[in-house]
């Protein structure tokens, strides 16, 4: 009934609007009261957007790719002090056969003595505590060493002015230096070099000053040089701490330096090994070892967890150092040891590869290579053909033999980077 009723009221009040006429449109009702009409009229139109491509991602930057170098102690024993007259000295003749191997985007080496203390190359000393002639920097930029380590058991030889000195003269020389210190405020400055947009940090530690401590003022002892124990495990929770500050600082890969071990001997003690090993887990990429004067083995060492490795040279050897008077022929065998270091933006920066150059320091009475010594490349056993000598040659091969029994055959390097 109340139905009947609604739509009658309905259907008066359309008739009325609708103009009572005869040609008047006659609704028609559904059972809801919906017009039919209403559903025959066509939908209005959604706006639907034309849809976009998706935006091409930027593309990640091309890896960064760049080669670190290493050599050993330069220490210049006996004749190596000799100069050509009036304090002028040239070791640039020493250089001329390996300087086309070392080309590396960053090339270290252990100075391993004072610099030129007094002035004017007055006071040169050799053994047992040494003042290098001012020219072996000269030497050593031009056969391409950008970078000098200088914390070792000779650092002290000549006291703090011998410290001041030599790192006043590798300022003059214009050549960067880690290990020596005047102050607190250099020691606790991280050592970062920027190679290539890849910040390589350095650390260096001398187990040893050679019991010189005392010629070092008290105030400034602890900041001189970083010193570490190579016989017991119990500092390496503060290198641990070195290496971590180092990375908050910004570098992207870690050198560790470290000035240890027994000399003469052709392998570390287990407890280096240890020590050597657990740097590279607490963050380290590379160990470059140094103090024997002869070769030791180089060794990959992964880290639990990520698998990553670090690089450990346990000792480089002599590189320029005229020891042959002690009969030990291995003190004139040297390594240059190449890192291959790579950037990539998505796994960071890591060592991916190294090979060993051997080297032979020889000794030339005759001057026959221009030069009464020559570092010379050993390169599948031969030295380069310039050198005629069939005793230069000889000593070539036997610190090949000798570097490639060491490290083993899969570092020896067999094709060589050569600057041309």
């Amino acid at each position: 009934m109340k139905k009947l009723l609604k739509m009658t009221l309905m259907l008066i009040v359309l008739f009325i609007l609708s103009g009572c006429g005869e040609d008047a449109e006659q609704p028609v009702f559904l059972y809801d009261d919906t017009y039919v009409a209403d559903l025959l009229d066509e939908p209005e139109e959604i706006y639907e957007p034309e849809p976009q491509p998706e935006p091409e991602p930027e593309p990640l930057p091309d890896p960064v790719n760049i080669r670190i170098q290493f050599a050993g102690d330069i220490l210049l024993h006996g004749g190596l002090g000799a100069g050509v007259g009036n304090n002028v000295f040239n070791y640039r003749p020493f250089m001329w056969a390996i300087r086309p191997y070392i080309n590396g985007d960053l090339a270290l080496v252990n100075m391993e003595t004072p610099v030129d203390v007094f002035g004017n190359n007055q006071g040169i000393a050799t053994w047992p505590r040494f003042n290098a002639p001012f020219e072996i920097l000269d030497g050593l930029i031009y056969a391409g060493f950008n970078h000098l380590i200088s914390a070792n058991n000779h650092s002290f030889d000549k006291g703090f002015a011998g410290v001041e000195a030599t790192l006043a003269n590798f300022e003059r020389a214009g050549i960067a230096q880690t290990g020596m210190y005047t102050n607190e405020a250099d020691f606790n400055t991280p050592s970062i070099v920027d190679v290539q947009g890849i910040q390589v940090g350095i650390i260096a530690y001398t187990d040893s000053v050679n019991g010189l401590e005392s010629l070092v003022p008290y105030d400034v002892r602890p900041f001189a040089v970083r010193r570490f124990r190579s016989h017991v495990m119990d500092d390496v929770p503060y290198m641990a701490e070195d290496i971590r500050r180092i990375r908050e600082a910004g570098a992207d890969l870690v050198i560790i330096s470290l000035h240890w071990g027994a000399e003469y001997v052709d392998r570390p003690t287990n407890m280096q090994m240890e020590i050597a090993r657990g740097l590279v887990d607490a963050g380290a990429d590379i160990i470059m070892g140094h103090h024997s004067h002869t070769p030791q083995p180089l060794e990959w060492h992964y880290r639990e967890g990520d698998g990553s490795r670090g690089l450990i040279i346990y000792s480089l050897g002599n590189f320029l150092s005229d020891q042959i008077a002690l009969g030990i022929p291995a003190t004139q065998y040297g390594m240059l040891v190449t890192a291959y270091v790579t950037k990539c933006y998505v796994y960071g920066v890591s060592v991916t590869n190294a090979n060993v150059l051997p080297t032979a320091f020889v000794r030339d009475a005759g001057r026959t290579l221009g030069s009464p010594y020559s570092i010379l490349p050993v390169i599948n056993g031969e030295v380069p053909e310039s050198v005629a000598s069939e005793n230069l040659r000889a000593w070539g091969r036997r610190a090949y033999d000798h570097v490639t029994r060491i490290v083993g055959e899969d570092f020896v390097n067999n094709t060589v980077n050569r600057t041309p």
